[in-house]
């Protein structure tokens, strides 16, 4: 996701102080519409934050920001946890 050339752009144009621009986004690609957010609202979350992320080069992310999404990730995977008795109704008895 981070490497998603939109997500740079969203990203870049909040650290730049760019407005959102929803016609800018008219024509894009679902994809590159979300990923664009995604780099916005992550960027945003950073600076309420107050952590500094210089990114100049798309290719190369900065480690921080590595850090911040893939330890969200990892939170993520493990609060999902598989459902007891999945598929039966609860109060379902058998028999």
């Amino acid at each position: 996701m981070v490497l998603h050339p939109r997500f740079f752009d969203g990203f870049r144009d909040v650290l730049d102080g760019r407005p959102f621009d929803y016609r800018g986004l008219d024509g894009w690609p679902l994809l590159d519409q979300h990923r664009y957010e995604n780099g916005r609202e992550l960027a945003a979350e950073c600076r309420a934050a107050g952590i500094a992320v210089r990114w100049g080069d798309r290719t190369r992310i900065p480690r921080g920001l590595k850090d911040l999404v893939a330890g969200r990730a990892r939170r993520r995977k493990k609060a999902r946890r598989p459902l007891r008795n999945a598929g039966r109704p609860q109060g379902c008895r058998s028999g």
